[in-house]
């Protein structure tokens, strides 16, 4: 899976350790966009989770503290491509909403990307424990974050994978694979776009692998989201060409 070295739109992956001490939150982000307008500008999203308490948070300090997690891991500023895409895609389909967080979360979060290893690699229907999670942060983490934090990472990052729809369980938590939505799959690709990625490359990234797709079903599912109005695609012999008019708002 490859990333462009120079990529547009200042889009970079993030070196965030949000899930060191927090999950990625994402009822939080289906509430908040929910209060929130789609064409808002970056200052009601403050005003809805600090002023309003849209997230029903019981002190000042937590709804300061909900609104920095969520701003780190999502952005919140249509300024922002990857977010102002989300936001643009986010109605299309409900069930898919919690992919396409998870997405930018990891696009985002540093160590959300290391303990996805241990959730990738695992086959539908493995038990993937918290333990496991905790080895794939340490491979990358482990001379940066004390032994407690890496334990916290396990915890965290077991309850992110369940909120994506990865993992599935409480106290046992069960590889899943997930449905790799239309609207997923044209957001994933926009974010390959602006890493510099190209024709069927838009999914050949490391965000594009939550997506669970099958090997070599890379065009079929761009013609899906083709097929729905989500990205235009043209294929032609071995040349494949992908735009975004819709996300862009060029059509």
């Amino acid at each position: 899976m490859t990333v462009s070295n120079a990529p547009e739109g200042n889009f970079a992956l993030g070196s965030l350790r949000t899930t060191a001490s927090h999950t990625i939150a994402i009822a939080h982000l289906i509430e908040l966009l929910r209060a929130v307008p789609a064409d808002a500008p970056r200052e009601r999203y403050r005003e809805a989770v600090v002023d309003d308490n849209a997230l029903g948070r019981p002190t000042q300090a937590g709804r300061q503290r909900s609104f920095r997690h969520l701003r780190e891991l999502y952005f919140l500023d249509p300024s922002r491509r990857e977010f102002a895409a989300l936001r643009q895609l986010w109605d299309v389909d409900a069930a898919a909403q919690t992919l396409m967080a998870g997405i930018l979360a990891f696009t985002r979060d540093g160590i959300l990307r290391a303990s996805f290893p241990a959730v990738q690699h695992a086959p539908p229907g493995a038990i993937v424990t918290s333990n496991d999670l905790t080895k794939a942060v340490t491979a990358v983490y482990g001379a940066h974050l004390s032994e407690s934090t890496l334990g916290k990472t396990g915890r965290n990052t077991g309850a992110c994978w369940t909120q994506t729809g990865h993992l599935a369980g409480r106290t046992k938590k069960v590889r899943q694979t997930v449905e790799s939505f239309p609207v997923a799959v044209a957001y994933a690709a926009y974010l390959g776009h602006l890493a510099g990625n190209r024709g069927v490359g838009v999914l050949d990234t490391p965000w594009a692998a939550l997506l669970d797709l099958p090997g070599g079903a890379a065009v079929d599912a761009l013609r899906t989201a083709h097929t729905q109005g989500l990205i235009d695609l043209l294929v032609a012999g071995n040349v494949v060409d992908v735009s975004f008019p819709i996300i862009d708002g060029t059509r």
